[in-house]
């Protein structure tokens, strides 16, 4: 199963911790990963511990740029692609499989 994608739906400001642990864990296992956030999930792009997960090789994080809107997170991070929900779309369908947070 190396090379299988692994897709991170991220939709609440929560459980970073174990958010990190899979990344790293999958990557360890030889697994690219593709993160999509959204709803309160954006909040994250302000939070120094998962921008940390961009420095991983094989971490690729879109958020939603609509939702950044809505909630005011205004401050694009470095790093990260502000897309929409084609984006979610395409990672859904190029993964082996997907959490949800």
């Amino acid at each position: 199963m190396a090379d299988k994608q692994l897709g991170i739906l991220i939709t609440k400001y929560a459980n970073l911790d174990h958010i990190a642990g899979v990344v790293k864990a999958a990557i360890q296992a030889g697994h690219p990963v593709r993160i999509f956030v959204t709803d309160e999930g954006v909040k994250f792009t302000r939070d120094q511990e998962f921008l940390g997960l961009l420095d991983l090789d094989s971490v690729k994080v879109t958020v939603c740029d609509h939702m950044c809107e809505v909630l005011g997170v205004k401050e694009k991070a470095a790093g990260i692609t502000y897309g929409s929900q084609y984006d979610n779309a395409g990672m859904l369908h190029d993964s082996e499989r997907v959490l949800v947070f």
